[in-house]
């Protein structure tokens, strides 16, 4: 972190609380050093806990614990089950979202590869062509769908046993990747590195709110806030 220490998070990790975006006063920009950059989804923050005991029935129990340290997988069955059969270690701890984004067609994991099938013709295009507006379609499919419940995950914390607090960011996402089984409710949050625009632009066509900026070598700092990651909702600047 710039300018500042982290503050002391708490020893039990049930009483850890998601690492947020620095929202400090004034108008003071700080730069994202080697940042990478992911889709910027709405819904409801949580730090998933997994337990996986084979032997129990049902061998998974998950906890969903949002910001302000409700427990939310009592009243998401079917999700805490999709999430408890897609990880794939013992004990984990995963930063996600709740979102229902991610099981409308035309969002979710349809986002990434509809851009990496034309890069070229992305980074072509004139700024002028890239503030754009989410797709009627996806706003209407919103409306009309029956809501469903999925959790995408970003980050990883802790995994059989070992925090990985003090973990640069691009090694952890490496290491959640092994560690989900993506299915219908349960995704993996791509990340691309810069230049940030034309992945916004097209996150925003499909119904997201933008992008965010992480930095790679970044750490986590449970409850707490980092200037080390930035939201980018308007094209053409950092917000």
């Amino acid at each position: 972190m710039a300018d500042r220490e982290p503050l002391p998070y708490p020893e039990d990790p049930r009483e850890w609380a998601p690492m947020r975006v620095y929202r400090g006063r004034g108008r003071r920009r700080f730069e994202v050093k080697d940042p990478l950059v992911e889709p910027l989804w709405s819904g409801t923050r949580v730090l998933a806990h997994v337990t996986i005991a084979p032997e129990a029935d049902p061998p998974a129990t998950v906890e969903l614990i949002e910001e302000s340290s409700l427990e939310l997988a009592a009243e998401l069955p079917e999700l805490a089950a999709a999430i408890g059969a897609g990880v794939l270690a013992l004990d984990a701890i995963i930063d996600g979202i709740i979102t229902r984004q991610l099981t409308l067609d035309g969002v979710g994991a349809a986002a990434i590869p509809e851009v990496r099938s034309r890069p070229a013709e992305m980074l072509l295009r004139g700024s002028i062509d890239l503030d754009v507006q989410a797709r009627g379609s996806i706003a209407e499919q919103a409306a009309e769908a029956e809501p469903v419940d999925g959790f995408v995950a970003v980050d990883l914390l802790r995994i059989d046993g070992t925090v990985l607090l003090d973990v640069p960011l691009l090694e952890r996402k490496r290491l959640l990747e092994g560690v989900i089984r993506p299915g219908p409710l349960l995704r993996l949050s791509n990340h691309v590195r810069p230049p940030h625009d034309p992945w916004v632009a097209t996150w925003k066509s499909m119904g997201l709110r933008g992008g965010i900026l992480k930095g790679a070598n970044s750490r986590y700092h449970p409850n707490d806030d980092t200037t080390e990651w930035q939201v980018v909702e308007r094209l053409n600047r950092r917000a």
